[in-house]
């Protein structure tokens, strides 16, 4: 379902902020929990990287979770008797939070400033995300063998569409009256969209005092993404079918330059792959590329542009997956993200260039639809 699983790990984070080197308190009282609480630290800006993890005491439901540094930080809470279910909250130096609910149904009762602003804006919000808790369970009620089970996704991901419109108007209309708010810097990546627009334009109204504060790489990083998503969007108007396709130079895996128009006008058609190790959907491709591209020999060239990976890691899955065609790494750097300039929106996404260099076709995804089509147009 589109941007569903994205819009519930965004309302799902729960984000905080204040003064620095303080001590943060985290209280209140959750239902179904032992007798203890895992609380893990993580960094906010690279989530995958661990600070550290603490075991908090809970007696009767009621727990009190003191931590103290000088940055935000992301707190994963879980019950250590059954990991998988777990809540999100944001550390904020100085900030203290009241919390209420169970692990899976956290809610945010109200503490300091940062809190009451983000209980507000849950407020504005909380008929709108029952009805998107509906739209799930409507989704994945429709049996996979319907004949008209496209027609019925199609249908339940129009409601859901019209209730993103409605939330992110809400959302753009809450920054709009609280730009001081520290809540609202952390509502800057729901508002990035397809265009960067709404994002951009919160940015202008936020003062610096907050831009400087302590989420100042966290707005950093929202910039970052509304900027890609416009120049995303404006480059989208020139990659479409039957356009030149971008030329570019990037280092392959030996360290040398490789520009694509250099395997221009040689009777081969050429498949842009954007792809990332990181991907499964890409990596379970892999065999079907390395049989197409066999059995295709002498009439295709296959580059691919590696996404998202570190260099090291996309060397190792060159070699680890035996990929005989050639490679180019996307070092993935602000507007000059290649990936920005051919409008990518998933992974993986083939362009086929016809062999002059202009854009046959483009097919999103791990799609059977890419393989019959080459086939088809080598047969010509």
């Amino acid at each position: 379902m589109k941007r569903v699983l994205f819009y519930l790990v965004a309302a799902g984070a729960l984000l905080a902020c204040a003064s620095c080197a303080k001590k943060n308190t985290i209280s209140g009282q959750l239902e179904g929990l032992g007798d203890s609480l895992k609380v893990e630290v993580y960094d906010l800006i690279k989530s995958r990287d661990q600070v550290t993890s603490m075991i908090v005491p809970v007696v009767d439901g009621k727990i009190a979770c003191d931590y103290k540094d000088s940055v935000v930080r992301g707190l994963i809470l879980s019950d250590p008797s059954n990991p998988a279910v777990r809540a999100s909250i944001i550390y904020v130096p100085g900030e203290n939070a009241v919390i209420g609910g169970r692990l899976d149904s956290l809610v945010v009762l109200g503490g300091s400033a940062f809190y009451k602003d983000q209980k507000a804006y849950n407020d504005l919000c909380v008929e709108d995300r029952a009805k998107i808790n509906e739209i799930i369970k409507e989704y994945r009620a429709i049996p996979e063998d319907a004949e008209d089970a496209d027609a019925q996704r199609e249908a339940v991901n129009a409601k859901y569409e019209e209730i993103s419109k409605h939330i992110a108007a809400v959302t753009k209309d809450f920054v709009k009256a609280n730009p001081s708010s520290l809540y609202s810097a952390t509502l800057l990546n729901q508002l990035v969209g397809e265009d960067g627009k709404d994002a951009l334009e919160a940015l202008e109204i936020i003062p610096e005092n907050v831009k400087e504060g302590v989420f100042k790489e966290y707005i950093a990083q929202a910039a970052d993404r509304a900027n890609k998503s416009k120049a995303r969007a404006e480059a989208a108007e020139l990659v479409k079918d039957g356009m030149q396709a971008p030329d570019f130079t990037l280092k392959n895996e030996k360290g040398e330059d490789f520009t694509l128009s250099s395997i221009y006008n040689t009777g081969k058609y050429i498949i842009l792959d954007f792809w990332g190790e990181w991907c499964y959907w890409c990596k379970k491709g892999i065999p079907d590329m390395k049989q197409l591209y066999k059995d295709a020999k002498g009439k295709i060239e296959i580059l691919s542009i590696d996404c998202g990976d570190t260099e090291e890691v996309w060397k190792n899955a060159i070699v680890e997956h035996e990929l005989p065609w050639l490679h180019v790494y996307n070092p993935g750097e602000g507007v000059a993200d290649l990936a920005v300039t051919y409008a990518i929106q998933g992974y993986p996404t083939k362009l086929i260039l016809n062999p002059d260099g202009t854009i046959n076709k483009t097919i999103v995804g791990e799609d059977p639809e890419f393989y019959d089509y080459v086939k088809s147009l080598i047969k010509k």
